[in-house]
């Protein structure tokens, strides 16, 4: 008994249908952490943000995909933080000096490892672990 190609057809999509269906659902009853594709990492693990030389040529690298940026600092450490100003949500961006951070939106200032300087913002950037290995400049996110 054969199958005419209209049928193999419908029955594919009924299988492509179900197989979607499962597969957003296979966290039923996990309400604890949201569904991640397996080949991504997940928070807490150390994902590569470019490399060293991308670093030194650029002066500094923004992940779009994780929102980090990773500065060298005057003294030559590595410091991740989560760009955003914790007053309104703009993006601060480096001075022409390297030492400061400013948000162009509403004036706050933060020094290079995120600390407030002046407002309007009270709360100081996020920091992230960083670290260099094999040439590649890694975030740990938490």
């Amino acid at each position: 008994m054969g199958m005419n190609r209209r049928e193999f057809v419908g029955w594919m999509s009924m299988g492509a249908i179900v197989t979607s269906v499962i597969g957003c659902n296979d966290n039923v009853g996990d309400s604890s952490e949201p569904s991640t594709p397996k080949d991504e990492p997940s928070s807490g693990e150390f994902q590569v943000i470019g490399t060293v030389d991308e670093l030194n040529e650029q002066g500094s690298l923004l992940d779009e995909k994780t929102g980090v940026i990773v500065i060298r600092s005057p003294s030559n450490d590595l410091i991740a933080l989560d760009p955003t100003c914790p007053h309104k949500g703009c993006t601060v961006e480096a001075t022409d000096n390297k030492e400061r951070l400013a948000c162009p939106c509403h004036g706050s200032q933060f020094t290079i490892r995120g600390e407030v300087l002046q407002g309007p913002a009270d709360e100081p950037l996020t920091n992230y672990e960083v670290k260099t290995e094999d040439d590649q400049v890694l975030v740990k996110l938490s």
